[in-house]
């Protein structure tokens, strides 16, 4: 009997030392990085700045689902089955944002007013007046005394007020041109583009598709095609220093 009662101790002591499901995931801090951008680009409209769900789409940070995944074994599924997702992520991807999703939840446990958001006013307007007017091309848009004027006063949480500089919304529909080769060019209101196919409506309502190929040629008409294209080049200092400066649009 002893030798039982020992051997189930041992076993017992053996499986509380190994990793197991419930174990909190280590978060990579560059992985954590790449996944703010991609949160940024494909997440951020439906779920928000902090993670924390809008009208459009619930808190990530209390999901059962996110705080069961390990290295995307739970999100990258889930993308794949759910409507409106990004489908196609690579599996590098989803463990990128899986590592900035829990690096989100380990932030929010750790702060002490979890309903008040951080401050994100810590750049300096100066810098981020220079930025706008320079390298960052804002300009060639946006006019701090025309569409701009006021914006500090329109978006009174500040935290709303980077979102919307960092992924705006989509107020006129992409455009593009479609030119398969020896065929007629078609345009229309960009319906889907990935790396496989691309359609759309053209002016009449008629839904078109093509298989993309090196005899295929897509040209996008994005009109936040500029805004995109800042993702990969913004750094922390500089989103904040925008931000600064905005807010103080009044």
């Amino acid at each position: 009997m002893r030798r039982v009662v020992f051997l189930h101790a041992a076993a017992c002591a053996i499986l509380l030392g190994q990793a197991g499901p419930y174990q909190r995931q280590t978060v990579d801090q560059t992985a954590a990085v790449r996944g703010r951008q991609l949160y940024t680009q494909y997440c951020i409209n439906c779920h928000g700045a902090l993670a924390k769900g809008t009208d459009n789409g619930p808190d990530l940070i209390r999901s059962p689902l996110v705080l069961r995944d390990r290295l995307g074994n739970e999100i990258g599924p889930a993308l794949k089955k759910l409507p409106g997702h990004k489908s196609d992520l690579t599996n590098a991807q989803v463990v990128d944002i899986t590592n900035f999703l829990k690096d989100q939840i380990e932030s929010t446990a750790k702060n002490r007013t979890a309903d008040r958001p951080p401050n994100v006013l810590t750049g300096n307007a100066e810098a981020g007046r220079a930025y706008f007017n320079g390298a960052g091309g804002c300009t060639k848009c946006h006019s701090a005394t025309g569409d701009l004027a006021g914006i500090g006063r329109k978006y009174k949480d500040a935290v709303d007020l980077q979102q919307r500089m960092i992924f705006p919304r989509q107020t006129k529909p992409t455009q593009v041109k479609v030119t398969p080769a020896g065929g007629a060019t078609v345009m229309g209101q960009l319906v889907r583009i990935d790396d496989f196919n691309v359609s759309l409506r053209d002016a009449t309502g008629q839904y078109h598709e093509w298989t993309r190929g090196d005899d295929l040629r897509v040209e996008l008409d994005d009109p936040l095609a500029a805004h995109h294209a800042l993702l990969d080049v913004y750094t922390d200092k500089d989103i904040h220093d925008l931000v600064r400066y905005l807010e103080s649009l009044k």
